[in-house]
Parts: C-alpha cells; sequence; structure tokens
C-alpha cells in the first residue's frame, strides 16, 4: 500500500492570554488592541526572513491569520487570588513560510518581538518573585512546524502544553474551522464515556 507524501505543516501556533488590566485597558480590550500589532509583528518577521524572495507588498496576502474565540479560564498556578485569564489562539500559516525553514534564530528573533509587544502592554517581567502571577498581557509561543529547541530564552513545542486547557481548548476551535468540528455520538451503554 502506498501513501500520499504528507506535505510538512509549517504553522506557527501562539497563545495570548491576560488578568489584569494594563496601559491599554481591561484584558479584553488590551488583547483586542494587541492583536493587529501581533499580526504586524509576525508579518514584519516574516518579510526580514523571506528577503529578497518575497515583494513586502503581497507578503500580509500570503499569510493566513485565524484566531481562537477569547475564552475565560481559570489562573494555573501562581497565586490563588489572582483573576481569571481570558485566553485566545493564534494559528498563523501561509505560502508566506514556504520558503522558511522552521529554525532556532528565527523562532528566538521571533520570542524577542512578543516580548517588546508584551512591554508596550504593560507587562514587566523584571519582578520574578511571582511566579505565574497576574499579567497584564502573556504571548506564549507555543510551536512552529516540527522545530524543536530548548535555550534559556525558548523552549519550542511548548514543554506544557499538553497541561494547557486555555491553549488546548482554543487551538481546536481554531483547527475545527478548517478541518470541521467531529460529530459525537451515543454510545448507547457500549461506551462508559
Amino acid at each position: 500500500m502506498t501513501y500520499a507524501k504528507q506535505k510538512t505543516e509549517l504553522k506557527l501556533v501562539i497563545s495570548i492570554g491576560a488578568n489584569t488590566p494594563g496601559i491599554l485597558g481591561d484584558p479584553i480590550r488590551t488583547i483586542a488592541v494587541m492583536r493587529p500589532q501581533i499580526e504586524k509583528s509576525i508579518i514584519e518577521w516574516n518579510i526580514a526572513l523571506n528577503r529578497p524572495q518575497i515583494h513586502t507588498q503581497n507578503i500580509d496576502k500570503s499569510l493566513s491569520f485565524e484566531w481562537a474565540p477569547l475564552f475565560e479560564t481559570d489562573p494555573l498556578g501562581g497565586p490563588i487570588d489572582q483573576p481569571r485569564f481570558i485566553n485566545t489562539v493564534l494559528v498563523v500559516e501561509g505560502e508566506g513560510f514556504a520558503s522558511v525553514t522552521p529554525n532556532k534564530k528565527a523562532a528566538i528573533c521571533l520570542m524577542k518581538k512578543f516580548l517588546e509587544l508584551e512591554k508596550i502592554a504593560g507587562r514587566e517581567r523584571e519582578n520574578t518573585e511571582v511566579f505565574w502571577g497576574p499579567r497584564s498581557l502573556d504571548i506564549d509561543f507555543i510551536s512552529w512546524g516540527g522545530l524543536q529547541i530548548n535555550t534559556e530564552a525558548l523552549i519550542l513545542p511548548h514543554p506544557r502544553l499538553s497541561e494547557r486547557n486555555f491553549v488546548l481548548i482554543p487551538l481546536a476551535e481554531v483547527l475545527s474551522k478548517a478541518q470541521g468540528k467531529p460529530k459525537r455520538i451515543n454510545s448507547q451503554n457500549i461506551w462508559p464515556e
């Protein structure tokens, strides 16, 4: 039996969350205001990776930005009295990634752009006394194709992805747009779940 050769998926998966007001407003407003800035940063990063193979005026059309709905979730870890989080996921793919092989240098460069955006939204990372504490914006780089890296600056894929419903559920929403949602069937006492 032969199988069709699978095309390598070069999707970027990014998780975005917030649970405290920042300089841009409440968490929902902060995420909404930062949404175009996140897309712009990814476009600029992609242009820098692809020069001179692509025309900069077409790069935004060669990328697909698929956003999940917003979800309200309980904090995971950190202080028990912190507010609930607002979370979403962004999946980026498209022809604009066709000529770029996922690599450590480019991934770390993109993560630095995300850290700059967090700072614009008022996040202070200097306070390391509280781990997994409240934040005005949190942008986590979850994965880029099959890239695996483990550095002080970035680990891909995200090491705790399978423990994060606030990533998995929004990610499933995005992926189900393209693939269609599975239909739940009644077990008729054959399957207890």
